[in-house]
C-alpha cells in the first residue's frame, strides 16, 4: 500500500492510488473480519440468546459498503481526469503495479479457502480480488503509455476498476441483505422440507414455517407440526422431523411445536406448500 501510495504520487497514476485505496480497505477489511470472527465467539447471555454471532454478517456489509464509496470516489475522480491532460510515468507505475500484483496474488491465495464458507472472509476476500484486478489494470495501463504514450489510459483503466469491482460486489451484497431481513437460506427447500415432513406417518400438515440465517453456515428453522391426536408415540414423530431438517436440508437450529388441533392456533403462514412438493 504505501509503495503504491509514493508511486503513485511520483508517477501521477489515478489507477496506482485508486489501487492503494483499495489496499488500505483491504487491511481494514481483513482486521474487521478477524475482530468480528473474534466477538463472534463470545457467549450469549440472557440479552443476546444467539450471542454475537450476526456480527460476522455486519462486518461483511460494511466492507461492501467501502468497497462502493472507494469505487465511487475513483470512478469520479477518473471521470474528471478523462476531461483533462493526464500525464503518467509509464515505467515507475508498471514496476508498482507488478509489486501489488505479487502482494494481492499471495493474500487472496490466503482468503480463497475461508471465502466459500463465510460471507464476512468473502468481504474481506473480495477487497483483495479487486485490488488484483486493480494491479493487472494498472500494469496494462502502464504499457500503453510506454508503448504508445496514452496517457488516457489510466484514468479510463481506472474507471473500468471501479465499474468491475461494484458488478463483483453485487451478488454477495444482496445475499448479506438476505440474511438481514431473515429471508429464506439459499438452499432451503420449505416447500420440499414441509413435504418430506408430512409425508411421515401421523402427521397431518406442517404450518408458520420460518427458515433464516443466523450467521454463515448457521441455519435456524420454526414450525408448528400438527399431528394425529391417536398416534401412539408423538415424541418418536417430533424426533424424526427433526432429523429430516438436521440431516437432509443441514439445518442448525430446529425448533418445532407439536399440535393436536388448531384450536387457539393463530399463525397462518402455510409457505404454499400444499400446492407444491418443490420450491424450484
Amino acid at each position: 500500500m504505501v509503495v503504491e501510495i509514493v508511486g503513485g504520487i511520483l508517477s501521477g497514476s489515478l489507477a496506482l492510488l485508486a489501487d492503494a485505496g483499495h489496499m488500505a480497505t483491504d487491511a481494514g477489511a481483513i482486521a474487521l473480519a478477524l475482530v468480528a470472527m473474534w466477538v463472534a465467539d463470545r457467549p450469549s447471555s440472557v440479552d443476546r440468546t444467539f450471542g454475537f454471532a450476526r456480527t460476522e454478517i455486519l462486518a461483511a456489509f460494511l466492507n461492501i459498503l467501502t468497497l462502493w464509496l472507494i469505487s465511487g470516489w475513483v470512478i469520479w475522480e477518473a471521470v474528471h481526469r478523462i476531461g483533462g491532460d493526464p500525464h503518467v510515468e509509464g515505467v515507475l507505475m508498471t514496476a508498482v503495479g507488478v509489486v501489488g500484483l505479487v502482494v494481492n496474488i499471495f493474500v487472496a491465495y490466503i482468503l480463497h479457502g475461508s471465502s466459500e464458507h463465510s460471507l464476512n472472509v468473502q468481504g474481506a476476500f473480495l477487497h483483495v480480488l479487486g485490488d488484483l484486478l486493480g494491479s493487472v489494470a494498472v500494469i496494462v495501463s502502464g504499457i500503453f503509455v510506454l508503448a504508445f504514450g496514452w496517457h488516457l489510459a489510466d484514468p479510463i483503466v481506472s474507471v473500468l476498476i471501479g465499474i468491475f469491482i461494484l458488478a463483483l460486489s453485487y451478488r454477495p451484497a444482496m445475499q448479506i441483505f438476505h440474511i438481514l431481513i431473515e429471508g429464506v437460506p439459499a438452499h432451503i427447500d420449505l416447500y420440499a422440507l414441509c413435504h418430506d415432513i408430512e409425508s411421515l406417518d401421523g402427521v397431518t400438515v406442517v404450518h408458520d414455517v420460518h427458515a433464516w440465517t443466523i450467521t454463515s453456515g448457521y441455519d435456524s428453522i420454526s414450525a408448528h407440526i400438527l399431528i394425529d391426536d391417536e398416534h401412539p408415540d408423538h415424541q418418536a414423530l417430533l424426533d424424526q422431523a427433526k432429523e429430516i431438517a438436521r440431516e437432509k436440508y443441514h439445518l442448525s437450529h430446529i425448533t418445532f411445536q407439536v399440535e393436536t388441533s388448531l384450536g387457539g392456533c393463530t399463525e397462518d403462514h402455510h409457505v404454499g406448500h400444499l400446492e407444491a412438493t418443490a420450491r424450484g
